[in-house]
């Protein structure tokens, strides 16, 4: 994008001085001018579509350049994290370096190195926090939808994540509120979870997600509501025909997460279309949960939630990016750039085999307009918003047992690529109807590299934004 700039007033000079100077030209003049800005143009159109070929094949995420943290604000960083567990004080210090514009980000990111850890209150906190922020702009009432609007007309807004993103951040504060031992709350944050799946930033979309539902019958179940816990899982199967004669009424429910979502990368001539790609990663099947030296509590999983199929869709149908901001603007500058150029370079040939010097005239005006919409469309920032919670796993397969589970960790088989791994899935929920263990093959710590680099705070509210977080995580 630096070069834009330049090549815009390069081309505006030219544009002004061969204006001025139109009438002294001679017709071979014309043709030899003309012919010179076409084929500058030709090459820079090729050479677009061979980067546009080039990145199809193997696209990459391409995260801006790092900026300095001021001096004073890492001190400050530093010692706000210092209490923290160990695991978490890289991601807390940037949650205070980078402040109220990736606060829900890295509160999710928080959120889930706690929950993996079995800090439960930790997570809580985390989570609370972030779906607090989320509900500011994507709650079902009119205050939210009034908000939206003016946030969605800011130029840089603040993270709240795409659909998927807001669902499953409500899924874990629903396993929260459950491992607290509080169902209704549960319950809401999975309808929640159900709802955010449906709206994405300027439209709507019916939902698919059946894993929320699903988990929203669950939480009436361990609260003693039998019949509100069929009606959730019939919405789930409307859903999901996966869901179809999955019980609902057990008492332990087994969740256990593979893979990863999909990354988000920019991809077009600008990088302004925000498209998926999956991690290279091998594919995983969930097989057994067997209390270790003992029996299996469970041997068939499915496929409770496939978070990278969400990631991409929308109401169940594929998406092939999503556009937003500049973009369409861009489009509309490159349009007017290749028909100008078009008609330009037709004019000018129509002249130079006529002898005709106003058709010659005509077609060196074209092929100056269509340059210079050319400048406007590459001087315009456009970019996709790849901030992602790079956390999130591909799928999350589900099991449920007949029994209560006295063991506090079961081991999980995972097959891939042929070979057999046994993990923990630990037990967050034992309650007098239900038990809940849940795990994960990736740990949520090791992917603080791939959140990008630092983005120091630069919102207005960062200094009030900084106190609020010093007292919600101050030691009890």
């Amino acid at each position: 994008m630096t070069i834009a700039r330049p090549l815009v007033r390069l081309r505006t000079s030219c544009v002004a001085v061969l204006a001025a100077c139109g009438g002294l030209l001679s017709v071979p003049a014309h043709a030899q001018f003309g012919g010179f800005l076409q084929n500058m143009m030709q090459m820079q159109q090729q050479q677009a579509a061979k980067q546009q070929a080039e990145q199809a094949a193997n696209p990459t995420k391409k995260w801006g350049p790092a900026k300095p943290v001021a001096p004073e604000v890492q001190a400050a960083a530093t010692a706000f994290a210092a209490g923290a567990p160990a695991d978490l004080r890289a991601l807390m210090e940037r949650l205070y370096i980078e402040g109220e514009r990736n606060a829900t980000l890295n509160l999710q990111r928080i959120g889930m190195v706690a929950l993996a850890a079995g800090q439960v209150d930790l997570a809580e906190k985390a989570f609370e926090a972030a779906v607090v922020r989320i509900e500011m702009i994507y709650a079902d009432n009119p205050e939210a939808q009034k908000a939206k609007s003016l946030w969605t007309a800011e130029k840089v807004k603040d993270f709240k994540g795409e659909p998927y993103e807001r669902a499953m951040a409500y899924f874990y504060r629903g396993i929260v509120w459950a491992a607290k031992g509080d169902f209704q709350n549960a319950r809401a944050m999975f309808k929640q979870a159900d709802y955010q799946d449906t709206v994405a930033e300027a439209e709507q979309y019916a939902g698919d997600f059946g894993l929320m539902p699903y988990m929203a019958g669950w939480a009436s179940y361990c609260d003693g509501n039998a019949q509100l816990a069929r009606d959730f899982l019939q919405q789930a199967a409307k859903g999901d025909k996966a869901y179809e004669g999955v019980p609902v009424e057990r008492p332990v429910l087994l969740l256990f997460e593979t893979g990863r979502v999909p990354f988000k990368y920019g991809a077009g001539k600008y990088a302004e279309a925000l498209k998926w790609q999956p991690h290279k990663l091998p594919e995983s099947t969930v097989k057994t949960a067997c209390v270790e030296g003992g029996s299996c509590v469970a041997d068939t999983f499915m496929v409770g939630g496939d978070v990278g199929f969400q990631a991409t869709t929308r109401g169940g149908r594929p998406v092939d990016a999503v556009l937003g901001g500049k973009a369409s603007f861009r489009e509309g500058a490159e349009n007017v750039s290749t028909v100008a150029t078009t008609i330009g370079a037709a004019s000018l040939q129509a002249g130079m085999m006529s002898g005709n010097r106003d058709a010659a005239g005509v077609g060196m005006v074209g092929l100056f307009a269509g340059l210079v919409a050319e400048g406007v469309a590459q001087s315009t920032q456009a970019q996709a918003d790849i901030r992602e919670w790079e956390q999130l796993p591909a799928t999350v397969w589900l099991a449920t047992a007949q029994q209560k589970v006295g063991a506090a960790r079961l081991g999980v088989s995972v097959e891939a690529e042929g070979k057999t791994t046994v993990l923990a899935a630990t037990r967050l929920v034992d309650a007098p109807r239900c038990q809940l263990y849940w795990g994960r093959s990736v740990a949520p710590a090791s992917l603080l590299s791939e959140a990008g680099p630092l983005e120091p705070g630069e919102h207005k509210r960062d200094p009030v934004f900084r106190q609020e977080i010093q007292a919600l995580f101050a030691p009890q």
